[in-house]
């Protein structure tokens, strides 16, 4: 409802300060919220806390500190697997409700919480119309295949290799002889989806260029916040003149619209029709929900949704990934991949890579403890579920977090521990808890790409003969997952001693 739309927006003025006419805005949309699904409410007997009848002013304040997600697993652990958390919201701990919820076509996107995230026309993303995202993803299918994504490996492993290269390059020239894993995590995969969905390679005097365009693309987000609280601003004009934070972030939207634009507009004078990359069979091809081709402000739309969606998610699991294999109590785990690896043989058919148990299981729980998306994906029940001995009403907000049901210790024994080991005996309910990417129609459409960059990440590291090791100046809250819709190192750093063997 337009609560957790609230919630989401309050997050990110938090960082930037007090901003009076929008926070104003925003508590207005709370007190309405309050007030509709008060009267309306039909969930008593729910175990919670007793606010959550009347308010939803906890969970409000979690978000703005970046820590929904911790909140509610301590919800969970003292009520149990089914919480009221606010008037007319519930979330649920216990996986086997995932499939049932989430791979339900009737339960449909919570309007309000995708609303803000409208890229021009929009994107596969945000769609909360089963039939356009139906359409949509059809379009998009056949370049996130395995077999499409193995033939982009080459590219995929180039900047792999450059990844690590920068990353020991910074370490041997820093004054404190390290390098900064989290900024390279993200240059890495931003240039990864740019390659593949574009076909756009950044040289080396075009840095600037690059850094410049992740910057906006992670700064555009007071630009949804005007789109959601007052649409009429930017259509006027108005919005970029607005001084401080919420215009910045407006240009910064329209900076990351326009180069995308430029980048879409090159791949298709230069590819023609070349289906290998992501963009072209959503250009040329026909979308069922319209019954023509996409206009140009529409596939500038899902390209920029492409861009956000397969770049900060994997950069997240990465640095997590870097930042496990560094810490001093895993270096047996370090010493064992590399092993494993180098007894691999170094070909672009990295079937072995993939297939192997040690590999794959340090991959999988990373993907465990650190999920990249920690939000709870909102869905509203078109009709009565039955939840053991609760019948939650029709018009109610269900959620659950990858982050809950994958640290439930009846399943995971030390949930909080990082312990490859454990998927060498994974159990039926340890692959039905793992939901890393979601299930069903709506699951995470470029997994493939994320599972392909990982392993390519992981066989550099090897290959280039170097060892990671945490540095010095970094303290355990700097990796505190904060949860921001998709997680982020409280910290924004993850710096690295990486030295050559």
């Amino acid at each position: 409802m337009a609560l957790y739309t609230s919630q989401y927006l309050l997050t990110h003025i938090s960082q930037v300060g007090t901003l009076s006419v929008a926070v104003g805005s925003v508590a207005v949309l709370i007190l309405l919220s309050y007030v509709r699904t008060f009267v309306s409410c039909q969930l008593k007997g729910l175990q919670g806390p007793a606010w959550t009848k009347f308010s939803g002013l906890d969970m409000t304040i979690s978000v703005i500190q970046g820590r929904r997600v911790h909140r509610l697993l301590d919800l969970h652990r003292q009520y149990g697997p089914i919480v009221r958390v606010g008037p007319n919201e519930v979330s649920i701990s216990d996986w086997k409700y995932y499939r049932p919820l989430y791979n339900n076509p009737a339960a449909l996107k919570e309007v309000d919480f995708y609303s803000p995230f409208i890229l021009g026309k929009g994107s596969l993303f945000q769609m909360t119309n089963p039939d356009q995202h139906t359409a949509r993803r059809k379009l998009s299918n056949p370049t996130y295949s395995l077999r499409s994504i193995t033939a982009l490996n080459p590219l995929i492993r180039g900047l792999a290799d450059q990844l690590v290269m920068d990353l020991l390059h910074e370490s041997e020239n820093s004054p404190t002889g390290t390098a900064n894993a989290f900024d390279h995590s993200a240059l890495y995969s931003f240039k990864v989806i740019c390659k593949l969905a574009f076909s756009k390679d950044f040289a080396a005097d075009e840095a600037e260029d690059l850094q410049t365009l992740l910057d906006a693309m992670n700064g555009s987000i007071f630009a949804f916040l005007v789109d959601k609280i007052f649409p009429w601003l930017r259509s006027s004009g108005l919005a970029n003149k607005i001084p401080g934070p919420v215009g910045e972030g407006c240009r910064k939207h329209d900076h990351w619209a326009e180069k995308t634009r430029e980048m879409v507009d090159g791949l298709l004078k230069s590819s023609g029709e070349d289906a290998k990359f992501f963009l072209t069979p959503v250009a040329h091809g026909v979308d069922e929900f319209f019954g023509r081709k996409l206009s140009e402000i529409e596939l500038v739309a899902e390209a920029m949704g492409v861009m956000v969606g397969g770049s900060g998610t994997l950069s997240t699991t990465l640095t997590y990934l870097l930042y496990e294999l560094s810490r001093p109590e895993n270096a047996h785990v370090q010493k064992r991949l590399r092993e494993e690896v180098l007894e691999i043989p170094d070909t672009e058919n990295i079937s072995a890579l993939r297939n192997n148990a040690y590999v794959k299981a340090v991959i999988t729980e990373t993907l465990r403890l650190y999920p990249s998306i920690v939000s709870t994906l909102p869905r509203v029940l078109p009709e009565p579920l039955t939840l053991g001995e609760h019948v939650i009403p029709p018009g109610t907000v269900v959620g659950m977090q990858h982050f809950v049901h994958q640290r439930d210790p009846q399943i995971f024994p030390e949930p909080d521990r990082w312990t490859p080991e454990r998927w060498f005996d994974r159990t039926e309910e340890m692959n039905g808890a793992f939901t890393a990417f979601s299930v069903g129609k709506r699951a995470c459409i470029g997994l493939n790409l994320a599972w392909e960059e990982l392993y390519l990440a992981i066989n550099a590291f090897v290959r280039a003969g170097v060892e990671i090791r945490l540095g010095k100046e970094m303290k355990a809250s700097d990796m505190e997952i904060e949860d921001r819709f998709a997680a982020i190192p409280r910290g924004q750093k993850l710096m690295l001693e990486v030295v050559r063997l």
